[in-house]
């Protein structure tokens, strides 16, 4: 492809990592987005031209334009513009498919935990000098500032995104799925069709290795209703990560009654910040650096998918031992008169709940856990609301800002203030969203030892950067 490419909201992690592969090809690349930031500098820095009005991008001689789903009605001026002059329009998804095409194909799926098992996946394989080509919707030092890169190895490592239904589009030779969560409804509207959804991206009847933490309830759930129905390729290999219990299941005995030599199980516990597992009689313990249960299976899937691909499970685990995890991802963003300041994306009940335990098993007895939460998007906060002040509620003192809305418009009767009958009131702050106001409600309450964590997918963390540039 000679190009040159356009990419819409190029400034979006998704599309910005496909960006970077694109460059990696020498494809010229044109990009639009409305706002700039630190991730469309990196790109003009490589040579991106960069356009943040659709009227001043000249469309002669571009030979495709990229898109993604945050690219909606709200944008018809654009879509009609360039259906105007007849260049293919292709989805984000379907553009990273063809760069990976040439490969054989790892993509990483579920509610939470992509980009950590994805770059986990990405670091064992590129640290044992297999060069694979990497997609991944974050920010990670194993990419220096980029999310995507192309390599010349035989694998090619990727997320694969459930919130539009796209992961369904594409079977990889390899699919990890590392649990299944009620998100993104505002897409399936039942929990039945997005377990559909996910059901179909195992692809029980399609060729490849399918790698399944089995001890998660929504993947549980998924085999416990559909196993008697489930047939297997004659190439289709499938591995479960189950704890000892789960062995003596309905379903756990069907598959491997049924499909003894087509199933792989490893057995795991956890015990003190380590996982244990056995594989062909050999004891094997996980550690990592970053706190956390989720970290610790997001790991065994990792490591069972570089299994699959020759790497001994020894060679992983001494390789994760030095995880460098991924920006936003309880990431320390530094310390302020004795307290530190940790970033999250976290934004699903699930997800909020899972941060907020792993820092307070941190930090023990030592100093309270201040929470500065951004609700993100209004339709998430309507479908989950009950659930997400649950999530909340081990923190020792919740700040709430406004509703992020990551494009969306505003709904009726939906704002931060509809989680107030379901807070602690003596120990919830509802703050107005401007920076330097609320840093004067918040610091006051901070003492030496304590942790202030900046939990949403949206610009929380500016409150923790700004707090951390004020003077002492």
């Amino acid at each position: 492809m000679k190009g040159p490419i356009l990419f819409l909201g190029i400034g979006g992690s998704g599309m910005s990592s496909l960006a970077h592969m694109a460059l990696d090809l020498n494809i010229p690349v044109i990009g639009y987005d409305q706002k700039n930031s630190e991730i469309t500098d990196y790109l003009k820095e490589r040579g991106v031209v960069l356009y943040h009005s659709i009227e001043e991008i000249p469309l002669n001689g571009i030979q495709m334009v990229v898109y993604s789903s945050a690219i909606n009605d709200k944008h018809k001026e654009v879509f009609n513009r360039i259906k105007e002059q007849n260049i293919p329009l292709k989805h984000r998804s379907e553009f990273m498919h063809l760069l990976v095409s040439k490969q054989k194909s790892i993509s990483v799926a579920g509610s939470h935990g992509k980009t950590s098992t994805t770059t986990m996946v990405s670091q064992i394989l590129t640290e044992m000098g297999l060069n694979p080509t990497i997609m991944i919707g974050g920010d990670t030092s194993l990419l220096q500032k980029r999310g995507g890169k192309i390599g010349t190895g035989e694998y090619a490592v990727y997320e694969s995104d459930e919130s539009d239904g796209t992961f369904l589009k594409h079977k990889a030779n390899f699919r990890l799925l590392t649990n299944i969560d009620n998100d993104h409804l505002d897409y399936y509207h039942t929990r039945e069709k997005l377990e559909q959804a996910f059901l179909t991206y195992m692809g029980f009847d399609v060729a490849g290795e399918v790698v399944l933490f089995a001890r998660d309830p929504g993947i549980t759930s998924v085999l416990r209703s559909n196993y008697k129905s489930i047939l297997f390729d004659s190439e289709f290999r499938l591995n479960l990560l189950v704890t000892k219990e789960q062995t003596h299941e309905e379903w756990f005995q069907y598959f491997v009654s049924n499909y003894k030599s087509q199933t792989t199980v490893i057995e795991y516990e956890i015990k003190a910040d380590c996982l244990h597992f056995v594989f062909e009689n050999e004891k094997y313990s996980l550690t990592l650096p970053y706190p956390g249960v989720h970290y610790l299976t997001n790991g065994l899937v990792a490591l069972t998918c570089a299994l699959k691909l020759g790497i001994t499970p020894s060679k992983s685990i001494e390789i994760l031992s030095r995880y460098i995890g991924v920006k936003r991802r309880q990431e320390i963003l530094g310390n302020w008169n004795g307290v530190t300041v940790i970033d999250d994306y976290g934004h699903h009940p699930t997800e909020i709940q899972m941060v907020i335990q792993s820092l307070k098993d941190k930090n023990k007895a030592i100093g309270k856990l201040h929470v500065i939460f951004q609700p993100h998007r209004y339709t998430r906060t309507k479908l989950l609301l009950n659930d997400l002040a649950n999530s909340l509620t081990g923190a020792d003192f919740l700040y709430l800002l406004p509703i992020y809305s990551a494009g969306e418009t505003p709904i009726e009767g939906i704002s931060s203030m509809s989680f107030f009958p379901f807070l602690d009131k003596n120990k919830t702050v509802f703050l107005p969203g401007l920076i330097e106001e609320d840093l004067m409600e918040i610091q006051p309450k901070l003492q030496k030892g304590d942790f202030l964590l900046c939990l949403g997918a949206g610009n929380v963390r500016d409150w923790g950067t700004y707090l951390l540039n004020s003077k002492n």
